[in-house]
């Protein structure tokens, strides 16, 4: 016969709540809305060495749950966001490739275009929740941007 001992079984509780705690839920993937595919005209931006495409509609994404701002990004190295009025767009730019747009009445939105150091070719933006604690949830589809 097995005789368990008192320490023996505390830690087998222990084990047991641990491997029986909830597991929060996964962050969301914010929906495409409008926005995907653009194309638009590259131009030379004036006193650098890049092409500057500024496409005409905004990127929108929807998103569940109560998030108070979704991520925008260009992750390819050559990418960087250029936001159309970043004084007067609400968000914050995080970084040459990323941009923390405001969500409102459960959907973000992103006037923008892209500057690259090649005249033509596909962008790809992502959109991600960023919640709380400045935890990144999983990637939308890309939006596809061509410059031409």
């Amino acid at each position: 016969m097995l005789r368990v001992t008192g320490a023996l079984a505390a830690a087998a509780l222990a084990v047991l709540a641990v491997a029986a705690a909830p597991t929060p839920a996964p962050l969301p993937a914010p929906a495409l809305v409008s926005g995907t595919p653009q194309t638009a005209h590259a131009y030379v931006a004036p006193a650098t060495s890049q092409y500057v495409t500024d496409f005409p509609k905004p990127l929108v994404v929807r998103v569940t749950g109560k998030y108070d701002h979704v991520r925008f990004s260009c992750p390819a190295v050559r990418c960087g966001l250029r936001v159309a009025d970043e004084n007067n767009t609400p968000g914050t730019r995080v970084n040459v490739h990323s941009y923390d747009a405001v969500v409102k009445n459960g959907a973000a939105t992103l006037q923008m275009g892209v500057a690259t150091d090649l005249p033509s070719g596909v962008s790809m933006v992502y959109a991600q929740v960023v919640d709380s604690d400045s935890t990144l949830g999983p990637r939308s589809a890309p939006f596809l941007l061509r410059s031409q």
